[in-house]
């Protein structure tokens, strides 16, 4: 799926988060949305996906140079990550899987191997209530990257994590992004160092 911003704009009250943002972001490539912490990347991420509303502009997506009019269907082509997307916390692990796979199509084959790669197979039956912030974002970015899409979108995606944990996170990189537009919101080089292309939010104040 590519992706194209036409002159989205964004303001909250009074105040401009970022103006006449014109890119196209296209399909099979990875990119990078950087600035200043508050400077607006989870703003653009979130109307990139269609969960927010730009004040102005135009989110275009298209699939083999097909646009594609329904945002609803567009929305099925996206999984997005991020710290402040909330879980099911009165889910187990396993009915927070079940549900998601309910109707997202899932990249594994059973909800063992999903718990096997997101290496938390002996909290299965634990709820989500009770996990660390650190196990709450492991699992948000197991269902992101396991989830059969085009599109990825990553905001913060190491938030909460120590080494071991951002090892993992780059070896999902390197094995579930192949062929998908990925697009991260981050100041950590660490997270994005494999991203081509870089759109600075800075630029459009």
């Amino acid at each position: 799926m590519n992706i194209q911003l036409e002159n989205i704009s964004k303001r909250y009250g009074f105040e401009w988060i970022f103006k006449k943002i014109n890119y196209q972001f296209v399909a099979g490539e990875k990119y990078v949305v950087i600035g200043p912490n508050g400077s607006g990347k989870s703003t653009l991420l979130k109307v990139i996906s269609g969960g927010l509303v730009p004040t102005s502009g135009k989110v275009n997506y298209s699939i083999l140079h097909k646009r594609v009019t329904d945002e609803i269907d567009a929305a099925k082509q996206i999984a997005f990550a991020a710290p402040y997307i909330s879980l099911l916390e009165d889910f187990t692990l396993e009915e927070m899987y079940t549900f998601h796979a309910s109707f997202k199509k899932m990249k594994v084959n059973s909800k063992d191997e999903f718990f096997e790669i997101s290496q938390l197979t002996a909290h299965k039956n634990k709820y989500i209530k009770n996990f660390s912030s650190g196990m709450k974002q492991r699992l948000k970015l197991s269902l992101a990257f396991l989830t059969n899409s085009d599109v990825l979108l990553l905001d913060e995606p190491t938030s909460n994590f120590d080494t071991k944990a951002i090892d993992w996170y780059l070896q999902l990189i390197e094995n579930y992004t192949k062929d998908r537009l990925v697009i991260i919101g981050s100041n950590q080089e660490y997270e994005y160092s494999f991203c081509k292309e870089k759109l600075s939010i800075v630029d459009y104040k």
